[in-house]
């Protein structure tokens, strides 16, 4: 499992999409926003949306375009008549996505700092990085997800733009949602990154109360664990199989041609 987490961790530096999505979108947004706006009460903000934003993008939108080219190739075809398990190899993928991100966001919070003026305190520090790890391992389960509901890569960002932006745009990433409609207030609270975003600001204030972090956090690894269950059941072997599961496999069956 270490290997295949190092192999997937090495390749993700060589893919396109990880290298636009998650390293260069995020340090992109935190310097032109950081430095038009210059407020350091915004900057606190764009630090937690940008580190989450990442996450979202990075974790879930480049996992489902991963998961759906491989899946192209017949990578998995191999992988599946090994004794390597469903639940094994989501988490490889999980793991190294989870390690890409915390470096990312390391030199993120770097930048914050020394070129923003943003103050974060050590207990902060560590929040954030439990954040950002059970975080990291809920979006890039909703990106299994989305390429699991996929047959082709039309579909894989179709499916992953209708999962990524309304919860982006029904969070306080970049902006409150104080005066927004009662319904889009709703439905920030029935999805995982609004909790995501609410855990983190909470985390990178400069005094960091326990309480504003732990609740948005559990509900948070309630999602995550929702999300790694559903991602397990629906994962599928090939392009063409209906997914099962079974023994701790996942199974693929193909439709009888009519």
């Amino acid at each position: 499992m270490i290997t295949i987490a190092r192999t997937m961790l090495a390749g993700m530096f060589r893919d396109v999409h990880t290298l636009v999505w998650t390293i260069i979108f995020p340090i992109a947004v935190l310097l032109g926003l950081g430095l038009y706006i210059n407020d350091l009460a915004y900057s606190q903000r764009l630090l937690a949306g940008v580190l989450t934003t990442n996450v979202l993008f990075g974790s879930t939108m480049v996992t489902a375009f991963y998961v759906m080219a491989h899946r192209n190739r017949g990578i998995y075809k191999l992988l599946r008549v090994t004794p390597f398990s469903t639940a094994a190899f989501i988490g490889s993928v999980t793991a190294a996505r989870t390690v890409l991100a915390l470096l990312v966001s390391f030199f993120v919070v770097l930048i914050s700092i020394a070129v923003l003026g943003v103050r974060v305190s050590i207990l902060g520090i560590l929040l954030m990085l439990l954040i950002l790890l059970v975080g990291t391992v809920c979006m890039t389960a909703i990106g299994f997800i989305a390429a699991n509901l996929s047959r082709n890569e039309s579909n894989v960002n179709m499916i992953s733009n209708l999962m990524c932006f309304p919860m982006l745009f029904t969070s306080e990433a970049f902006y409150s949602l104080q005066h927004a409609p009662t319904w889009v207030k709703i439905a920030g609270h029935v999805q995982p990154f609004y909790y995501f975003v609410e855990a983190m600001q909470a985390a990178a204030k400069p005094v960091v109360q326990l309480g504003d972090v732990l609740l948005p956090l559990a509900v948070l690894t309630g999602f995550t664990l929702v999300c790694l269950l559903i991602a397990v059941l629906t994962f599928r072997w090939d392009t063409d199989g209906i997914m099962l599961y079974k023994g701790g496999k996942s199974i693929s069956v193909r439709p009888p041609s009519i």
